[in-house]
């Protein structure tokens, strides 16, 4: 089945009919014509419709009720099952018009069809005028027909006598209607499987499922059916069924050759004998709460017919037997209703060609919500003196909201009064009070729906709505709180609860769901009910693939029932996010049905020559797929996970493990309330600035790093709404890693003096013991610690209540040696960035040689020696640990070199060997050269120089401890460098760069390493510094540069600027020093081409003359840039305060400044004028 083509028809299906619903709706409702008025009572209803729902509301409902009946025609087509005989939408091979018109035209017309044939005649014939009498005949033929089917499918074709067939779309017979797109979108051979129903009914609704996923609103419930409707794959609805159905029967019946026909039945590991007894057949029950357009059903009653035939019925009874015995289907979504009945009926005439003489009615309850009020309730009980019983009229309240609540209303009424009261309804429904039978009506199917769900059956199967917390509708949202306060954080696991609920004791739940309630915290309560008061039976845990682009699946059957058993689990993906087709989880999962000891090599998954068959798959590498567990186990793991894969010697950790919490304080850390304020990266401010280092997650980093910010900590912080202060502790060393994670969770040391952010957690020693704190590191970055986390918290997010649950054991001094090593590498690595604090010289500068080629090889030896000492550290790390934890059966030591978490940006892994990029290590090497041109850095002493607002050479040369005579190199000293197309000035940048490169390295080699620096970065030294120097140091210092380039609207002129060492006069510097003096210096190359343009040759004459013409253009821009930008600016004197951070700064000094997205575009420039603690008339 081409399910993408079945997508893009749906869609585009669904669009046309909408349209032309909505242009034959404005047409009825605005004009006046004889035809119009013969159909008075309809266009009145039509009116009265308009008057309880919206214009949108009601186009959609007949957009879709046509699109269902066509689909529903289109389908009996093909497969010849319509009643008549005839192919009412299709053609016949090699002709252009459906079947039924055609016979028409030979004057032959069903019996049964009530039709107008006088009318029919005339109009072929010409008799009545019409502008196109084919399509005229056609819309009263198919009127006729959608009649007669409200025999068969009363819940589809309702008789035709309202405004639905006024807004039936004008064109059905050219080549572009949408009785064609139907012809064409449905092929004959995507139709012979009724589970194109499903597919269809997924994609017609899928563009408004995008609308509300894509809204922030919570989720209205007219619009919970496109929010939440996913279409199961056909192998997981097999697995449900025949695990729930089959299992129940085989129970009961043990010598059924049924299992032979169930290729997903897990057979249970031990016999319990306390299970559901039934006697026959037709006992059964199968509910499914949230049917869709029937898909489980369907395959419900494929399973009951094997099973009838096993049991010797007559095939002409099987599917009535089924249909009004064995299945039933709650849906809030009357289209989805309409579609699951026509697909059970599809299936029965599949099976028995005279079914539709029976005219069977499928059990599926379409919530309708009840639309009396509290009053009208009361008051009809008190007219029929029917005592209203407080149980009852709660209940008739939920109904109020069916097609909100759904299948999550649990009736308080007791079945027996609920019939009771229902045939005391019944039995005055003939009243000759209107307004009263009205009521009586409404009250009767708010009756039905109530026994329905008080009923109790054998099984239930679902695949749920899935809506999270935050997108409930206030009525909805309220009504979970109160009724399923352990599964209120999702519907989905709210269905769980219900479908237990509405089983009968020992009876079977079968749902396929995201795997979140496995682990998450927020399910706690609901795992610890499921594990104290039901039985497991086997689940299905999957990867991401099962409904196409997913957050990962789960299949699982309940037991409704305490259970001592095991369980059968299956694992049936690696990672949580890794993507498997379902075919071919499928396939794995029959295979471990197989050999319950396959082990599958996931990471060879459609890798490489796309590996996908399961066979090349199988490996003793790979990881186990099939486990028995008792799931008594999980309630010994701290918050209960379903911990399937785990071994009796790891949960035992989580007893014999040190608990946490008596060697560690483990806290969230400082909520500012407005970081934009209070926090700020280090190199934006004074180095000696009034604030305080603060950690506060970042990249994944292990052992030591991510140093990067710090925090304003004042009496305004502390007393700013919002914000929230844990205990400050600035005299000892804690651990630390970030609450939110890109990957695994990543332990790292912090030094004392510094505080945590909210989303860079602590723990601290609470004897302050070096040693222990260290261990928590050890274990945290080891395979156990992941081990761990994935399975109390298999998402990015790393709460305090996470890390509490780590066991955590003695260890031996060798692994905090090894720790010590591992921070110290990484430390060592950190501070090679100038964005570490700490940042002393570029490596490259301390190898002594007198070629840079040289030096780097040099430096690639150091770190590739550095980086394979942590990997060995961490392998050893992993060993020991494993030993000690008693994992041996779980875990391996071995650990990819892409978990090494040092020289991310300067290398990578490519076929398991490090490579460096070269181009990245020499634009670090550029930053620090242009760093020592402005005297942040400095040839001549270690570390920072120029770092605090305000300092001035005579500050550098306190610092570096010399005079200016004895500098091997010295800083630009009005803090102005240029960085235009050649050498106009001294101080140009190339130059000093040149300059640099000479006193590093020496005379003697400058060619060669100039060479080299330019074969590294892959382009000329000025083109770089010219093109891309910016837009590095924008990304390095990640949007908040603190080299600033002042540029001209077309960047012809471009001067960079440090702004620890700005001065309100640097603008004015930069106007007459530079910008003015530029362009004096362009007037005079002017004059040399005037000059060339005369004496030249014709070559030279030529190339003069392009030149002199892009030289106007550029004196232009400049005159425009003094003029308009630069000189108004510079009159002003701005000033700037580093405490405000770059944000702030860089946003004063408006088109002077080279544009960087999100620092000063306008999103950026709205933001911070609305920073009340600034003058905000400064940004420009």
């Amino acid at each position: 089945m081409n399910t993408n083509q079945l997508k893009k028809f749906a869609q585009e299906a669904r669009r046309k009919l909408i349209d032309q619903v909505s242009a034959k709706l404005n047409y009825v409702l605005t004009s006046d014509s004889a035809e119009l008025r013969e159909k008075g009572t309809a266009i009145q209803k039509l009116k009265e419709a308009l008057k309880e729902t919206s214009k949108e509301q009601l186009i959609d409902k007949v957009a879709y009720t046509w699109f269902n009946r066509f689909v529903a025609l289109r389908f009996m087509d093909v497969n010849d099952y319509q009643p008549i005989g005839v192919q009412v939408l299709s053609t016949l091979d090699g002709f252009t018009t459906p079947e039924i018109l055609d016979d028409a035209k030979r004057g032959n017309i069903h019996d049964e069809l009530q039709v107008d044939r006088r009318k029919i005649g005339d109009l072929l014939d010409g008799r009545v005028p019409s502008s196109n009498s084919q399509n005229e005949v056609y819309k009263l033929l198919l009127t006729g027909v959608c009649n007669h089917l409200h025999k068969t499918f009363p819940f589809l074709f309702e008789r035709i006598d309202d405004y639905t067939e006024l807004l039936l779309p004008d064109d059905l017979t050219s080549e572009f209607s949408i009785a064609q797109d139907i012809r064409e979108g449905m092929s004959k051979e995507d139709c012979k499987e009724v589970e194109i129903i499903g597919w269809l009914y997924q994609f017609y609704i899928s563009e408004k499922k995008d609308e509300v996923f894509a809204s922030k609103d919570k989720v209205k419930k007219e619009d919970i059916p496109a929010a939440t409707q996913l279409f199961t794959p056909r192998w997981i609805v097999e697995y449900m069924v025949q695990n729930t159905v089959g299992k129940l029967w085989l129970l009961n019946n043990p010598s059924s050759k049924l299992k032979d026909q169930m290729p997903y039945y897990i057979e249970s590991e031990e016999k319990n004998e306390d299970y559901l007894k039934v006697s026959s057949v037709e006992e059964i029950t199968l509910l499914d709460q949230a049917c869709g357009s029937g898909h489980i059903l369907v395959y419900g009653f494929e399973l009951f017919s094997k099973i009838y035939e096993e049991q010797g019925y007559n095939q002409s009874e099987i599917p009535e037997l089924i249909i009004n015995k064995n299945l039933f289907g709650f849906e809030i979504d009357e289209r989805a209703a309409q579609l699951s009945g026509f697909a059970l009926l599809m299936k029965a005439r599949e099976y028995h060609r005279r079914v539709f003489r029976k005219e069977l009615k499928p059990n599926i309850l379409c919530y309708q919500d009840l639309k009396l009020t509290d009053d009208e309730i009361i008051e009809t009980f008190q007219q029929l003196k029917i005592k209203l019983t407080d149980e009852l009229f709660f209940d008739l309240k939920n109904i109020q909201q069916a097609t909100n609540l759904g299948s999550l209303i649990g009736p308080h009424s007791d079945l027996k009064f609920l019939k009771e009261i229902s045939e005391k309804i019944k039995a005055n429904k003939d009243s000759s009070d209107v307004f009263l039978r009205y009521r009586l009506e409404e009250l009767d199917t708010a009756l039905i729906h109530l026994q329905l769900l008080k009923n109790k059956y054998h099984c239930v199967v679902d695949n749920p709505p899935y809506m999270g917390g935050g997108k409930m509708n206030k009525i909805l949202g309220d009504y979970v709180k109160l009724n399923y306060p352990n599964s209120k954080a999702d519907l989905m696991t709210c269905f769980m609860e219900s479908g237990w609920n509405i089983l009968i004791p020992n009876g079977y739940l079968g749902m396929i769901n995201l795997p979140s309630w496995l682990f998450l915290s927020s399910f706690e309560k609901l795992r610890e009910n499921l594990i104290s008061s039901k039985g497991i039976e086997s689940l299905l845990h999957m990867g991401r693939g099962i409904f196409g682009v997913d957050w990962g699946s789960t299949a699982f059957v309940i037991r409704n029932g305490v259970s001592n058993s095991n369980g059968s689990y299956y694992k049936l993906h690696k990672r949580n996010f890794q993507h498997l087709y379902p075919e071919d989880i499928r396939d794995i999962f029959l295979k471990s049905l197989e050999d319950q000891e396959v082990k599958i090599d996931y990471d060879k998954y459609r890798e490489g020559e796309g590996v996908s068959s399961v066979e090349k798959l199988i490996s003793n590498e790979g990881i186990k797929v099939s486990y028995v567990t008792n799931q008594n186990d999980f309630s010994k793991i701290p918050g209960s996970p379903i911990g399937y894969w785990l071994s009796s010697a790891f949960v035992n950790l989580f007893n014999d493990g040190d608990n946490i919490n008596k060697e560690f304080k483990i806290q969230e850390g400082l909520k500012t309330g407005l970081n934009e304020r209070f926090i700020k990266y280090w190199f934006e401010l004074s180095f000696n600035a009034d604030w305080i280092p603060h950690t506060k997650g970042g990249e994944n980093r292990k052992w030591y790093g991510n140093n990067l910010n710090k925090l304003k900590f004042d009496d305004t912080l502390l007393n700013f709404k919002g914000s929230s202060i844990p205990k400050i502790d600035l005299e000892s060393d804690y651990a630390t890693w970030g609450r939110i994670s890109s990957g695994d969770i990543s332990f790292r040391y912090t030094f004392s003096g510094s505080i945590p952010n909210m989303a860079g957690l602590a723990a601290y020693s609470i004897n302050n013991n070096e040693a222990a704190l260290k261990n928590l590191i050890a274990v945290g970055n080891s395979l156990i610690g992941k081990y761990v986390f994935n399975l109390l918290n298999p998402t990015l997010n790393y709460p305090p209540g996470v890390v509490k649950k780590l066991p955590i054991l003695e260890l031996n001094r060798e692994i905090e040696k090894l720790v010590d090593d591992n921070i110290q590498i990484s430390k060592t690595h950190w501070d090679l960035s100038e964005l570490s604090p700490d940042h002393r010289r570029i490596d490259m500068l301390s190898f002594n040689s007198d070629l840079i080629e040289d030096s780097y090889e040099i430096y690639k030896q150091f770190w590739t020696v550095k980086f394979f000492r942590l990997h060995s550290n961490e392998v050893e790390l992993n060993r020991q640990l494993i030993k000690i934890y008693g994992l041996h059966d779980e875990l391996t030591p071995e650990v990819p070199l892409e978990d090494i978490t040092i020289l991310k940006d300067e290398s990578s892994i490519v076929n398991g060997e490090l490579v460096f990029d070269q181009k990245e290590v020499f634009s670090q090497f550029l930053s620090y050269a242009v760093g020592c041109m402005f005297g942040r850095y400095s040839l001549d002493k270690e570390g920072l120089i120029i770092a605090n607002q305000g300092e001035t050479l005579r500050d550098y040369l306190v610092k570096v401890e010399k005079q200016e005579a004895e500098l091997s190199f010295i800083p630009d000293e009005d803090n102005i460098i240029p960085v235009l197309d050649d050498e106009w000035f001294e101080d140009d940048i190339v130059g000093r760069f040149h300059e640099f490169l000479r006193v590093s390295f020496g005379d003697q080699n400058f060619e060669k390493n100039l060479s080299f620096v330019e074969e590294s970065i892959g382009k000329d030294i000025r083109k770089y510094f010219v093109k891309d120097f910016y837009k590095d140091h924008i990304q390095r210092y990640k949007k908040r540069p603190i080299y600033w380039m002042f540029s001209s609207p077309k960047g012809s002129f471009n001067v960079l600027v440090y702004m620890h060492r700005y001065a309100p006069d640097t603008l004015n510097q930069i106007l007459n020093g530079y910008l003015n003096e530029y362009r004096e210096k362009l007037k005079t190359r002017m004059e040399t081409l005037d000059h060339l343009m005369n004496s030249g040759s014709p070559s030279e004459q030529n190339k003069a003359a392009k030149e002199k013409d892009k030289i106007q253009l550029v004196l232009l821009e400049l005159q425009e840039y003094e003029r308009e930008i630069l000189y108004p600016l510079a009159t002003e004197r701005i000033s700037i305060d580093l405490d405000d951070g770059v944000l702030v700064n860089y946003n004063k000094f408006g088109n002077a400044i080279a544009q960087v997205a999100g620092l000063n575009d306008k999103k950026a420039k709205d933001k911070v004028r609305k920073f009340d603690w600034i003058d905000t008339s400064t940004i420009r």
